[in-house]
């Protein structure tokens, strides 16, 4: 093929308009994949439980997470989620959800951290839903948070958090690593991390 003729189809209405619409969707998709993959809210879970002593010898178990991502997060709702594995030799899971301090929280911004308080031993246990009654007796019977975990071999706590991309609208739900007995530490946080024990009144 001559020159001329490379020349021609170059600058043909044809090409340089495919050229544009394609070079557009790439533009377009890559775009969308910003903002739907890479600048969107994102948590970070502290890997520990904090257990403050308060009152003396009372305990307050408290768990940490932050915005890591780039926009806000808004109408947060946290659920705080405990298993327990084969009660009473049952086979499979029970599941139940607890009422905390921070149910609901109006807006989390990027950098911000969010405290839970899952278990205060000064108050009784309240439900989000509640197990069933022989398992409600047991857990309403349980003074410190340890004593939940020590139910069963297979006990567990999660956090779920549910909350809207101020961006773009969408819901997003976040869920923490599993947190077992072996994950209560008593001390303060510092960020999302437990450091050394500081007794509070």
């Amino acid at each position: 093929m001559s020159t001329s003729a490379e020349s021609s189809i170059l600058v043909s209405p044809i090409f340089t308009h495919s050229l544009s619409l394609l070079l557009g969707v790439i533009s377009s998709y890559f775009v969308w994949w910003l903002i739907s993959h890479k600048w969107i809210p994102s948590i970070n879970f502290g890997p520990e439980i904090c257990r403050y002593k308060v009152d003396g010898e009372n305990g307050l178990y408290v768990c940490a997470f932050e915005n890591a991502g780039h926009r806000d997060i808004v109408d947060v709702e946290v659920v705080t989620r405990v298993g327990v594995e084969r009660f009473n030799e049952a086979e499979g899971w029970l599941f139940f959800s607890l009422k905390t301090n921070s149910t609901q929280i109006p807006v989390l911004e990027p950098n911000r951290r969010a405290l839970v308080r899952i278990f205060d031993q000064r108050e009784e246990r309240r439900y989000i839903d509640a197990p069933p009654p022989s398992l409600r007796k047991t857990v309403d019977d349980c003074v410190a948070l340890e004593e939940i975990f020590d139910i069963s071999n297979g006990a567990i706590i999660q956090l779920h958090v549910f909350g809207y991309d101020s961006f773009s609208g969408t819901r997003r739900h976040y869920v923490s690593p599993d947190y077992s007995k072996h994950d209560v530490r008593s001390g303060r946080l510092k960020g999302l991390t437990v450091v050394e024990a500081r007794t509070i009144s």
